[in-house]
């Protein structure tokens, strides 16, 4: 059922069809896991790992089938088109949460397959109904603005205040007071009373239901009864306590509002529990399920604290309870919690809260990247190149939605003949061709314009210093240190896979997650010209001198030389490295080659170009350790090892034989001029193999550093 999601099936067909007890896919019923719990799933990856889809694909195979609610707390009105101008501040009457249980409310009660009817809120719907609509006396207008109410809704709400507070026992006029007052209720929503713009049809139907539970014979029973014992500290019966309660949410944000927002989301669990009798748990009937996306942000982190209070806030129960499944999404590292694949091995954590048998308990699953088995099967069934896999896997960094972007972009590419071409796969990445595929990713990836807008330039940094550098050079009327500060936070593990390169200390590069900054330079490249490229590249060696570098240690040289290969400059780079052959130890100087070589391309033919230079005379006069016996092929082999050991490790790089090759001779020419050679042995024999598999510099491993 909809599109295939790789490396989630242990979740969407194993964990959450045992949490609601049907599969997603079939209308076959499935043996409850944990059936009391009331879990919480949180499910943790990065920017386009696949949370939302994975969220979609619960959504599209769970509809009509039980009761099922989706809200997307980072968006406007919570992902739903007819919310979109929803207000998101907290007023007197309404807040983010109310607004929230509004829609959640409405999304259960609709009627599912296996349920005669859907999910009644008593509970919730009076308490929703006097926190949005009732009007206490002596309300003030330091709460705020307040809507124009109509006079005889005014008239209603003065009438029901005072037979409230004069408590004389005169039940009959007070359920007609209390009429009059529903009565004139619904003709002035439309905004009139507090409710949110587009919660009106909602609104209605908690009045509604309410309605029956207030006029009825008895009130002081069932929904009212339960808020009598939860509003325990409040004075009167049931429905002045209630109306009391009123007071705690309109104190405004605080502490009060928290207990009353608590109190709500309580009553939304009682009455999901209420739904479920006796019948319904003998026939194993599907629990609700509850899908939240963005579960990081601040109404995400807001709604789980409250949620986990409410829980403490239920009685204990003697029998069976049912709570709701959730399934959230929220970015964070996936490597800090358990792996999705592990799910089925992975026990559950003890209860974070004390509460009712129905708990709640917490599962942290990690997503997966997508692999290269699975971007194989996205091909199909195309006739690909042998190594296509390798660059989108490389180019996504593991992200399924990038991964499969990539794929379909490759299917529908014309084939020479019956198979593609890789060159016609390079051709998506190139200057005239970028904002279309480069582009459509970076916005999947970067969905704020500011970030768009300032990343690709910075992408060429290695480090904060330099990126404020190049930041000044290039927008001299605005604060470098705030636009580098105000970008740095957005590049931070919960979003992204950042890894620093080895032997950098942790600072290298400034973006760090290594398919992102590909796109960014790709995009940066294809919308400099070359001169102004040049200029960026000079102003970040700039604050590199290797002159002054007290060792190689401070990476400066390695920084140095690194923007020096990116102009094109190869005596240069070539030169220093020969210098300092040897001087340092070898595996700090192969270190430094893994930097300088990850260095990005100079220009959009410098491949061909790098590679021509090897067979034009070389610049000996001004290398000082030509002057050695030994020291024209040991400067050979560097430029050799230099030239291609960078084209191959250009990201639309993939193995060839014959830069590989040079690779080998030219460390084979190295560690046959040296005394101490264990480390270039080990070199020689390591990095065309890993070169072969598609490692790339800064990547390759050194004896007795990285990755040995």
């Amino acid at each position: 059922m909809g599109e295939r999601l790789y490396g989630q099936g242990a979740l969407l067909d194993g964990l959450v069809p045992q949490l609601v007890g049907l599969e997603r896919t079939r209308r076959r019923l499935v043996p409850f896991k944990d059936r009391d719990s009331g879990p919480i799933v949180q499910v943790v990856g990065g920017r386009g790992s696949g949370k939302s889809a994975m969220l979609d694909a619960l959504y599209e195979g769970y509809h009509n089938r039980l009761p099922l609610a989706r809200a997307d707390l980072a968006a406007a009105g919570f992902g739903q088109r007819e919310l979109a101008d929803l207000a998101e501040d907290d007023t007197p009457n309404s807040s983010p949460i109310t607004s929230l249980l509004y829609l959640l409310s409405d999304q259960l009660g609709l009627k599912a397959d296996r349920f005669n009817r859907g999910l009644k809120f008593r509970r919730l719907s009076v308490g929703l109904l006097v926190v949005s609509a009732w009007q206490p006396g002596g309300a003030t207008a330091e709460e705020g603005p307040a809507p124009v109410r109509p006079a005889n809704l005014r008239d209603a709400e003065r009438r029901l205040f005072e037979i409230l507070r004069a408590d004389d026992g005169d039940q009959k006029r007070r359920k007609e007071v209390l009429e009059q007052w529903l009565d004139a209720l619904l003709p002035a929503v439309s905004g009139a009373v507090g409710v949110p713009a587009g919660l009106d049809p909602m609104f209605r139907a908690v009045v509604k239901t309410a309605r029956e539970l207030l006029l009825a014979p008895r009130p002081d029973r069932g929904a009212l009864h339960w808020w009598r014992e939860q509003l325990s500290m409040a004075t009167g019966d049931s429905l002045q306590r209630l109306y009391s309660f009123v007071l705690d949410f309109r104190n405004g944000p605080g502490d009060r509002r928290r207990k009353a927002e608590t109190l709500l989301i309580a009553a939304l669990l009682a009455d999901i529990d209420e739904n479920y009798g006796r019948l319904r748990n003998l026939n194993d009937t599907p629990h609700p399920l509850i899908l939240l996306d963005n579960l990081h942000g601040p109404l995400g982190a807001r709604f789980l604290d409250l949620l986990l209070l409410a829980y403490q806030k239920l009685p204990r129960a003697a029998g069976r309870v049912t709570r709701p499944v959730i399934v959230a999404g929220l970015l964070g590292d996936p490597k800090a919690v358990t792996a999705l694949a592990d799910v089925e091995s992975s026990a559950w954590p003890g209860r974070p809260v004390s509460g009712d048998a129905g708990g709640p308990r917490v599962l942290w699953l990690g997503l997966p990247p997508v692999q290269r088995d699975d971007i194989m099967a996205m091909l199909s069934p195309l006739d690909y190149p042998p190594h296509l896999p390798l660059l989108i896997e490389r180019l996504s960094g593991g992200r399924p939605s990038s991964a499969r972007m990539l794929a379909d972009a490759a299917k529908r590419l014309p084939a020479t003949g019956d198979s593609l071409r890789m060159e016609e796969f390079h051709a998506l990445f190139g200057p005239t061709s970028s904002g279309v595929l480069t582009g459509r990713l970076l916005e999947q990836l970067l969905p704020a314009p500011h970030l768009q807008g300032r990343l690709p330039l910075l992408s060429a940094a290695l480090d904060d210093a330099a990126a404020r550098r190049l930041w000044g050079s290039f927008h001299a009327e605005e604060n470098a240190f705030a636009r580098v500060r105000e970008v740095r936070e957005h590049l931070d593990e919960t979003r992204w896979n950042l890894r620093a390169w080895p032997g950098t200390g942790g600072t290298a590069p400034f973006v760090a997650d290594r398919a992102l900054r590909t796109l960014l330079l790709r995009q940066l490249r294809a919308d400099l010209s070359d001169e102004r490229w040049d200029q960026a590249q000079r102003r970040l060696r700039s604050g590199y001198d290797p002159v002054h570098s007290e060792s190689r240690s401070d990476g400066r040289e390695a920084r140095y030389l690194h923007h020096s290969l990116a102009l094109g400059e190869s005596d240069l780079v070539v030169r220093f490295l020969h210098q300092g052959f040897g001087r340092d130890g070898l595996r700090d100087w192969l270190t430094m080659v893994n930097i300088v070589c990850a260095a990005p391309l100079a220009a959009a033919d410098l491949p061909q170009h790098a590679l021509d230079t090897l067979a034009q005379p070389l610049d000996l006069a001004r290398c000082t350790a030509c002057a050695d016996p030994v020291g024209v092929p040991v400067h050979k082999a560097i430029k050799r090892l230099v030239l291609a050991l960078w084209r191959q490790s250009d990201p639309l790089a993939v193995p060839r034989d014959d830069y590989i090759e040079r690779v080998e001779s030219a460390l084979h020419t190295l560690y046959e001029h040296v005394e101490e050679n264990d480390t270039l042995q080990r070199a020689h024999r390591d990095w065309p193999k890993r070169l072969r598999e598609g490692v790339q510099a800064p990547e390759l491993p050194v004896a007795g550093g990285f990755g040995a």
